[in-house]
């Protein structure tokens, strides 16, 4: 992935950051503060992501985000991502 990242895609990658898969992965943090969508956006990008499936109703990972989390992550050459979620 090059440029900017999409919003909705730094909603999913900063819930899964913050698991222990997700805390494995070398570069993420970093990767996220980088390209943090302004303030005012980042509740709306999470609302978002709620809506198309990908977080629950309390900002949670659902079946479809972790696999959206961890497409993410490969797109980005941070390494694999994988396991239980």
């Amino acid at each position: 992935m090059t440029g900017r990242m999409n919003a909705v895609t730094w909603a999913v990658l900063d819930v899964y950051a913050q698991t222990v898969e997700g805390q494995a992965v070398a570069g993420l943090a970093q990767r996220l503060s980088r390209a943090a969508p302004i303030s005012r956006l980042r509740s709306t990008a999470r609302v978002t992501a709620e809506g198309l499936g990908a977080l629950d109703i309390r900002g949670r990972l659902t079946p479809q985000g972790w696999t959206a989390a961890r497409n993410a992550v490969a797109r980005l050459d941070l390494g694999s991502a994988g396991g239980a979620g």
